[in-house]
């Protein structure tokens, strides 16, 4: 059966939709687009700020809402309420991924040598770690100092933070679209195009594979993790539950470029290609 859905709101950005971030306790959201520019959006889906650089790799928003950044080109960029720079720091090769903890206290940047650094809100250098391939998707576990990256392809793994040590490391053969993780890691997912979603814990250990009728390139997870939404190549988004049963099939009025779900899974919120960004209320 369809999950009932309506719409809270519909925007727009200036280019195709390529990546949403969503504070989950805040509900603001930031999009990057095609056309290089990243745009703030409050809950209600009205534009707080807008900017654009020619070199725009990737942007990020803490859970509350407090702090926001980007990667342009080399530079680490942290970023006012208004989108305005408030420092900047060099690395040595282009950046490709971000990620911000939930309380906008740490920044982690992914390059295309395979370094992994981290910074404080003061861009304060606090670390340098390789990784075994580049990290295309990156994402802190919220409640525990651990950070999980993936490869566009046959890698994954978890950085502990206090030791600076993989905790563990997978190869998985297979290409990787969007990497999903809960509250405590449990489940952590892999997009993995047509072979599904691979779910694993903190630890590693495999949890489940889902099968889906199409390949599927995206995935977002609530906060528990006890919901959670894939999509890629058709118009169809599928919800499962922790186990990895599909529980709804839902089909949206264009194939989806980005997707991220609010805290409690209630909304679920689309990019598109036409550069549309839409909430709706999702239930399961």
């Amino acid at each position: 059966m369809p999950p009932s859905t309506s719409l809270f709101w519909s925007i727009s950005v200036p280019g195709a939709v390529r990546a949403i971030a969503l504070a989950r306790e805040a509900e603001s959201l930031l999009v990057r687009d095609a056309r290089h520019n990243l745009s703030l959006f409050n809950p209600l889906g009205a534009l707080q700020g807008r900017c654009t650089w020619k070199d725009l790799a990737a942007g990020c928003l803490s859970d509350d809402g407090s702090a926001i950044a980007a990667v342009v080109g080399e530079r680490v960029c942290w970023l006012g309420q208004d989108l305005s720079l408030r420092w900047e720091k060099k690395i040595t090769a282009r950046g490709i991924a971000a990620a911000l903890d939930p309380f906008g206290q740490y920044l982690a940047i992914s390059d295309q040598k395979s370094d992994l650094w981290l910074f404080d809100r003061t861009g304060k250098l606090l670390g340098q770690f390789r990784s075994p391939r580049a990290i295309q998707h990156l994402s802190f576990v919220p409640t525990l100092p651990l950070l999980v990256g993936a490869a566009d392809f046959g890698w994954a793994g978890c950085l502990d933070l206090a030791t600076g040590k993989w905790t563990w490391s997978d190869r998985p053969v297979s290409q990787i679209g969007s990497l999903a993780v809960a509250a405590t890691g449990d489940p952590t997912l892999l997009a993995c195009f047509s072979e599904g979603l691979r779910g694993c814990g903190p630890d590693g250990g495999n949890r489940f594979s889902l099968h889906l009728p199409k390949p599927c390139g995206l995935v977002a997870l609530n906060f528990a993790g006890d919901k959670g939404v894939a999509a890629g190549l058709g118009k169809e988004c599928y919800g499962f539950n922790r186990k990895g049963d599909v529980r709804a099939t839902k089909a949206l009025p264009q194939t989806p470029t980005a997707l991220a779900l609010s805290a409690l899974g209630e909304r679920l919120i689309c990019g598109f290609a036409d550069g549309t960004v839409s909430a709706q209320k999702w239930e399961l």
